[in-house]
């Protein structure tokens, strides 16, 4: 089944993240704004007691180095070797190094003996082949502790930059990321999360964070 997995990966390999980060041409607001942490998790933080959580395609560190500065222990991974390097600059130049930034493939990771109250996500779920979904789900439910929360940031589909495209047509067209109905992240995750909040984010940016409207926001708690 491994091997299979591998094959599809290989297949359907589309954005090349090294190259992504070094040419920076695109007109991602992360990139621009990469010291920004999301609203949704600064507002998060202000509300509940994390002491310990995980983010998966940190990019450039931007939330990792929020959690980090208030007091929250983070753990921080990215495919992009050349994202870590910046995420670790990053981190010293605004005087917090307590984070862990590794460049790592989370399916190889090995997390079976890690428990966080928070996981975050503000960009891999759109990203991920139908074959890697269900594996992913796992891993994050895996990893929290009972009642650990999920914080999603991932394409609204019927807006600019991604269409929502059955798994088929994902093969089919090698499409390298796809956008997701309200119904569909609340039937996929709501096998093992309960569903906190779910809502388009805002298009605002300021000096503390920022959000894209054409993005869900999902709030999700672990299901006991």
């Amino acid at each position: 089944m491994e091997d299979l997995f591998h094959m599809l990966d290989r297949y359907t390999e589309g954005v090349d993240w090294n190259t992504f980060y070094t040419k920076r041409d695109k007109p991602a607001p992360f990139l621009k704004y990469n010291k920004l942490p999301d609203k949704c998790v600064v507002d998060f933080i202000r509300e509940h007691n994390i002491k310990n959580a995980c983010e998966f395609g940190c990019g450039e560190g931007r939330n990792a180095i929020y959690l980090a500065k208030n007091d929250i222990d983070t753990e921080a991974y990215d495919l992009s070797e050349i994202a870590i390097e910046n995420a670790k600059r990053n981190a010293r130049e605004s005087g917090t190094e307590k984070v862990i930034f590794k460049a790592e493939n989370i399916f190889a990771l090995d997390l079976m003996e890690k428990k966080f109250d928070l996981v975050i996500d503000s960009g891999i779920f759109h990203h991920l082949a139908p074959h890697r979904r269900l594996q992913y789900r796992d891993i994050v439910s895996n990893i929290l502790v009972e009642d650990g929360y999920f914080i999603l940031l991932c394409f609204a589909a019927g807006e600019d930059g991604a269409d929502e495209v059955d798994d088929y047509e994902f093969y089919k067209s090698k499409q390298t990321g796809v956008a997701f109905t309200e119904e569909r992240l609340k039937e996929f995750w709501g096998e093992k999360f309960d569903v906190v909040d779910l809502r388009k984010g805002e298009n605002i940016v300021d000096n503390q964070m920022w959000e894209s409207e054409y993005l869900y926001i999902c709030i999700l708690k672990k299901i006991s």
